[in-house]
């Protein structure tokens, strides 16, 4: 069977777009990418997987102190098979920015694949223009960050509960479960896919509620989810290292005074178009409603975001939670091509979108390009012309050990200097003062002290390197010292 003409327009973009992400949205410099803190923590474990232990179960990372650095986190799947490759091609980062641009890239396919049953050959057309065109998905596309595998997870898990609904059949339970478990083990929060599978059948299927099935489905993710969570716990308790999962760490949850707050609202939304459903997605609602032609389904993935933004709504509402509105690209999607499908004139339609699509992408894609150079990059390659591999440093954070606006401790370990480095030890936040830590950790075994610029030294540390310490580095980025010179450590 020949392939339908939009069907050959969707996958021959698709291939450009993946193209067109290798060339230019990609960067080596994942350090001063966006989000570069968390792509190098991500990279950090996929090397230290090859490096030091292959265990995905027990992940290591560089801000250790002078520990094995194990840490509670997510299931390391996506830094596990970045690793596997890596072994074979000897560097981490562009493996897995192909693993990242893979997820997505598939993904979008399984999008378009499914709205085609739904809504035609051109209207998915249209909702895949709008899935490629926004700024989440393209800078996922090439990101060092298990969100695009918990996006495909997500994608998978959401489409395949679709078709049991319709065709109730042992493979499709076994595929969203399993779609629905890796999605959660993989990032908690990508679980918004069950309070979409629960509320699209509470809207439109209330008999399979009766079934036992779906019951046993939603009971064996919570189960497998948190057994791994659990046992995730304590690798804290036993090493006293975490992202915050469960354990220690910051509040995703919101505060009651930026609930009360404007600015935090507005915030929200605006997070919620560039790097979630999308600008297409706003005159395409409109239309639905206006033509009350909103699809269970569509209600179900509202329902489902907004229940995710209000819960991580610290984060949703910041630059520190873009990734958590990945999955909200297939809501978007999902409304283009229901709304081109509500549409006379299909062509017009579509060139209509394919124009939008092409300035928002053109936006996005300067976005994902154009970050300026960080300090920590700065001072972690100065670093790495000082400090052999392995050697111990104290780091000092531009992030906080309390943020006082959401009023929670603050996960404020940068690792980007250690990973240009290769090094490991301490971090110390930005509003920690005086010199006990470092006079602490240089006893320790740390042999530099590496200050990013945020706020000028301190007088009693100031006081302290003076006599115990040799500055070796130093710029507008921040200073570097030898703990093993100039003193008596």
């Amino acid at each position: 069977m020949m392939a339908r003409p939009w069907q050959v327009a969707a996958y021959a973009t698709l291939v450009a777009w993946a193209v067109l992400m290798l060339a230019v949205r990609r960067t080596d410099a994942i350090t001063d990418d966006w989000q570069g803190w968390r792509q190098a923590d991500t990279a950090q474990i996929a090397r230290n997987l090859v490096d030091e232990e292959p265990d995905p179960l027990r992940p290591r990372i560089a801000w250790r102190g002078d520990g094995p650095g194990y840490v509670e986190t997510e299931l390391q799947l996506y830094p596990a098979i970045v690793a596997a490759l890596a072994t074979v091609t000897g560097d981490v980062v562009r493996p897995a920015q192909l693993v990242s641009l893979g997820c997505v890239a598939l993904a979008c396919a399984l999008v378009f694949a499914a709205l085609a049953r739904r809504f035609g050959d051109a209207a998915a057309y249209a909702g895949l223009l709008a899935a490629l065109s926004m700024q989440g998905t393209i800078v996922a596309s090439t990101t060092i960050q298990p969100d695009p595998l918990a996006f495909l997870a997500f994608t998978v898990a959401w489409l395949a509960f679709l078709a049991d609904l319709a065709a109730p059949s042992r493979r499709a339970l076994a595929g969203w479960i399993a779609a629905t478990a890796i999605a959660g083990l993989v990032k908690p929060t990508a679980l918004e896919v069950g309070v979409a599978q629960f509320a699209v059948v509470a809207l439109a299927h209330r008999p399979a509620l009766r079934r036992p099935r779906l019951w046993l489905g939603w009971l064996a993710v919570l189960a497998i989810v948190g057994a791994y969570l659990l046992y995730a716990r304590t690798l804290y308790t036993t090493y006293g290292n975490t992202f915050g999962v469960l354990s220690g760490g910051d509040s995703k949850l919101p505060a009651a005074s930026a609930l009360a707050a404007v600015e935090p609202w507005r915030e929200l939304v605006r997070f919620g178009l560039v790097w979630g459903v999308g600008f297409l997605a706003v005159p395409a609602a409109a239309l639905l409603l206006w033509r009350r032609r909103v699809a269970p389904e569509m209600i179900a993935l509202a329902l489902a975001a907004a229940l995710l933004s209000l819960v991580a709504f610290r984060y949703t509402a910041s630059t520190f939670g873009t990734h958590y509105l990945l999955p909200h690209v297939v809501f978007g999607a999902w409304l283009v091509a229901a709304a081109a499908h509500a549409l006379p004139r299909p062509p017009v339609v579509v060139g209509a979108v394919a124009v939008a699509a092409l300035l928002l992408g053109a936006r996005g894609l300067r976005f994902a390009t154009h970050h300026p150079r960080q300090p920590e990059t700065v001072l972690g390659e100065q670093l790495a012309e000082l400090a052999p591999p392995g050697t111990r440093v104290v780091v000092r954070a531009r992030a906080e050990g309390y943020n006082r606006e959401w009023h929670t401790v603050n996960n404020f370990q940068d690792p980007r200097v250690f990973w240009l480095s290769r090094t490991t030890g301490w971090v110390v936040p930005n509003d920690l003062a005086g010199s006990a830590a470092i006079a602490d950790y240089a006893r320790r075994g740390a042999r530099y002290y590496v200050h990013v610029a945020q706020h000028p030294i301190d007088g009693e540390l100031a006081g302290w390197l003076t006599s115990h310490a040799h500055k070796v580095a130093a710029g507008a980025a921040g200073e570097i010292y030898d703990l093993g010179m100039g003193g008596v450590r």
